[in-house]
């Protein structure tokens, strides 16, 4: 993401946290408890472990469901191509992505190897990023939010974008609490989660995301 709209969804997150305060005074604290609210759906009964899922690897595989979340429009939609192509996907709390400078590190560094095509170790026409806003976990309005990321990305690069508003993705894959979350996933065409980790990650997870992806090339 640019600097710009770095900025932009910094400043965006400032105002909104001084719009709730204002409205705290108003009204008691029920734009407090509404918040908390959002925060406070519990995780599937069989939710997943870290430890199980950082164990996860194209030899050891869960098959994943493709979940119902929905686009950049709030219209309901699932994964495109899911079971099709193989997926790089990330699933990120927007505030996360803002206040963690690891995480816009890393997508840094996705990038300029994204832009190597064949000469980096991710680019490959048969594997295709999507991002999932989780929308669940976020004190931004979610309208607010949709409307950057469309005004930053243009009009044809949201079809890439989808977000969550309830914790649909997480809860239909079991994943545990991914509140404040940058979390990156590889799902085979067959459906298979590959490889899950959250960043910030270690130079060895870094290096088995890697190889990872270059199975799949």
């Amino acid at each position: 993401m640019k600097l710009k709209s770095l900025i932009l969804i910094t400043a965006l997150l400032i105002g909104f946290s001084a719009t709730a305060q204002n409205n705290q005074d108003l009204s008691g604290n029920e734009v407090n408890v509404k918040l908390a609210s959002k925060r406070a759906r519990p995780l599937a009964p069989d939710a997943m472990t870290r430890e199980f899922l950082y164990s996860i690897s194209p030899e050891n595989p869960l098959q994943l469901e493709n979940p119902t979340i929905v686009t950049l429009n709030n219209d309901p939609s699932q994964l495109p191509d899911y079971g099709k192509r193989n997926m790089f996907l990330f699933y990120v709390d927007p505030e996360s992505y803002v206040t963690e400078s690891a995480n816009r590190a890393l997508e840094k560094e996705l990038k300029a190897d994204g832009a190597k095509l064949w000469e980096g170790r991710t680019y490959s026409p048969k594997i295709q990023g999507y991002a999932v806003l989780n929308l669940a976990d976020t004190k931004l309005p979610p309208w607010l939010i949709r409307s950057v990321v469309k005004m930053v990305l243009g009009k044809h690069v949201p079809s890439l974008n989808f977000a969550d508003n309830d914790h649909s993705l997480r809860n239909a894959w079991k994943l545990p609490d991914v509140n404040n979350k940058f979390v990156l996933m590889f799902i085979d065409k067959d459906c298979n989660l590959v490889f899950y980790r959250e960043s910030p990650m270690s130079d060895e997870d870094k290096e088995l995301m890697y190889q990872t992806i270059g199975k799949y090339r």
